[in-house]
């Protein structure tokens, strides 16, 4: 089979090939687990930890703004990370949905007493939702800690075997992922799942760690869940390795001072009166000896949004040469009635044509969009047949800089194409095709804001865009006016191969990506002939018959993990284009083309641009 009748068949059945991906923004923040993701479910009085010692010191700690696993009144990473795509992180007892408590432990008595396992919290969910989970939350869950520091504290205590350590941090993982797989299979799509600091501490506590977050990802992997795997071990070991860089003082111990009587776990006592110093929540990564500051939270929270996200911002790398192409199919669709008009006596026509524009694509909710600048040189040469049949090539060039909102950095797109296109009249009916093979690619600048400092991520990956357009139409005369319908259709494929960043600990890789399209249009043109001059309009109605419904797939570089995958930019199916302009006989044999073309009503693309040129026939 050729690659023309593949590429038509592939854009015209994308429904059919695109992988399954639900395209959506989120409306709702989900978490579970334990003090890693609670946002002050102790907070709400009513609700006491079950110890007395910290239950007299709480209400005292919550006037004064703690309450939180950090130095209060400052947010934890489960809070910045909602407040980020506009939704609420708020605990779920006082009105929001995170339903993680402090001391949880996976499915057992927590270490403070009265917290709510995590395996219960998220059944109380699913139950609150008659057994259905909402497909548009982003979901967060944090366990894990509580059960291994629980048999790192008996195999020290020689009540149980390292052997038999093992084993139980094991089963704790299996728990939980028998959890998330009903969570998952009641609906939830997009489930962030950190592991445990397994380079930190004893030899031991580090082998238990490591022995729980394989159990976990590689058990939630089996299952068939699809999760983002964070890796909340490499964010802290590359902060330890350069604190300064962060904002923090080398080797400082806590930002808060324990209370009396509680020697381990106290930030839910921390307040601006317990800290140290007074900017102690910015200038120490820990709040006590387990929990992050102010500073330490906003910097898992930056890295969190930053995997939520990579995978549609890379989508724009196959979402932006469809955009593009549109607009060199326009050039040599303008440019073919001016070599069919004006001939020379070798039946030779030779052009040139400059555009620039302006494209908008925009992501989703809280995703960071994507503004660019393309602009293209195109050179074509045609000869027209006798029986009025027009056969001609054109090269183009084309660039495109653009970039991420939200100092997200950006990519530039280079472009290199060739076209054979040909077009025919029969009296009023007339048409052309155009084919174009091209080959692009990419410098990636991926640059994502951690705290008070910039990652840089940097990559290269070349691709390739084909496409096949063609339309028809039927002119009426009506003295220096013409005018008439026409319709069309452009098929498109474009294949951008896998890449892997380089840059340090926010760095990803990401799988090959396809996209396929098949855009109908139906419109009406008109030109009229005033000596020199002769103006001209078109305006279309366009609709994409393709699915859009695609995902990218993302990798971590810093420990091995199983890919996950996030819905593509997904633009709107229906959109208006015109395009009004002019040509203008300079000389003899010489015309010179203006025209400006703009889209509307295209969801998450804003797109206009103008093309200058020049055809001379010999």
């Amino acid at each position: 089979m050729s690659r023309k009748v593949q590429l038509a068949a592939l854009a015209v059945c994308g429904a059919v090939l695109s992988d399954p991906a639900v395209a959506q923004s989120f409306n709702q923040f989900v978490g579970f687990g334990d003090s890693t993701t609670d946002s002050g479910w102790y907070r709400n009085l009513a609700y006491p930890t079950g110890n007395p010692t910290v239950d007299a010191l709480l209400p005292g700690a919550v006037a004064n703004g703690g309450g939180v696993s950090t130095t209060g009144p400052g947010l934890v990473s489960s809070k910045l990370l909602a407040g980020y795509f506009g939704l609420n992180g708020d605990p779920a007892n006082q009105g929001g949905s995170n339903y993680a408590t402090g001391g949880a432990r996976n499915n057992q008595t927590g270490a403070q007493p009265n917290a709510v396992s995590t395996v219960t919290q998220i059944n109380n969910y699913l139950a609150a939702g008659n057994g259905t989970a909402n497909g548009q939350a982003l979901y967060l869950i944090g366990s894990g800690g509580n059960d291994v520091s629980l048999y790192f504290g008996q195999i020290n205590a020689s009540t149980i075997t390292l052997a038999q350590g093992f084993q139980k941090v094991t089963q704790s993982a299996t728990d939980l992922v028998a959890a998330i797989s009903t969570l998952h299979a009641a609906g939830a799509q997009y489930i962030i799942v950190p592991n445990q600091p397994q380079s930190f501490n004893s030899a031991t506590e580090r082998a238990l760690r490591t022995t729980y977050d394989n159990a976990l990802w590689q058990g939630l992997a089996a299952a068939g869940v699809n999760f983002i795997p964070s890796d909340f071990n490499g964010v802290l070991q590359a902060v330890v390795a350069n604190p300064a860089a962060f904002g923090f003082i080398a080797g400082a111990g806590p930002a808060c001072t324990a209370p009396p009587g509680v020697t381990s776990g106290y930030a839910l006592l921390c307040t601006p009166q317990t800290l140290v110093a007074p900017n102690a929540d910015q200038t120490h990564l820990f709040a006590d000896d387990i929990h992050l500051s102010t500073a330490g939270q906003k910097i898992v929270a930056d890295y969190e949004y930053s995997l939520v996200v990579a995978p549609g911002m890379m989508s724009m790398l196959a979402e932006a040469p469809v955009q593009t192409r549109s607009t060199l199919i326009g050039v040599i669709q303008t440019q073919i009635p001016v070599s069919q008009r004006e001939r020379g006596p070798t039946g030779f026509n030779t052009w040139l044509s400059g555009d620039v524009s302006s494209l908008k694509i925009k992501n989703y909710s809280g995703f960071p969009d994507d503004p660019g600048t393309p602009v293209s040189l195109t050179a074509g040469f045609d000869y027209k047949l006798p029986e009025d049949w027009l056969f001609g090539v054109a090269l183009s060039t084309g660039r495109q800089n653009a970039s991420f909102s939200q100092n997200f950095g950006g990519f530039t797109q280079n472009e290199f194409s060739v076209s054979a296109y040909a077009a025919h009249t029969i009296g009023p009916l007339w048409f052309d095709a155009v084919a174009t093979y091209g080959t692009v690619k990419f410098d990636v600048n991926r640059t994502v804001p951690v705290g008070i400092t910039v990652q840089n991520n940097t990559a290269s990956v070349s691709g390739s865009n084909i496409s096949l357009s063609g339309e028809a139409g039927y002119a009426f005369k009506a003295g220096a006016l013409t005018h008439g319908p026409v319709a069309g259709i452009t098929l498109q494929q474009v294949r951008i191969g896998g890449f892997t960043e380089t840059g340090g600990f926010t760095s990803l890789g990401f799988a090959a990506q396809t996209r396929n399209s098949a855009v109908s249009e139906l419109g009406y043109q008109a030109s009229y002939e005033a000596g020199r001059w002769r103006p001209f309009a078109k305006a279309s109605w366009n609709h994409e018959t393709a699915s859009t419904d695609r995902s990218v797939t993302a990798s971590l570089t810093t420990i091995a993990a199983p890919s996950y995958s996030m819905p593509a930019v997904v633009t709107g199916t229906d959109w208006a284009v015109a395009t009004a302009g002019t040509t203008l006989e300079l000389a003899h044999n010489v015309t010179g083309l203006a025209a400006v073309t703009g889209t509307a009503a295209q969801k998450n693309v804003t797109a206009y641009g103008g093309q200058l040129g020049m055809n001379v026939a010999f």
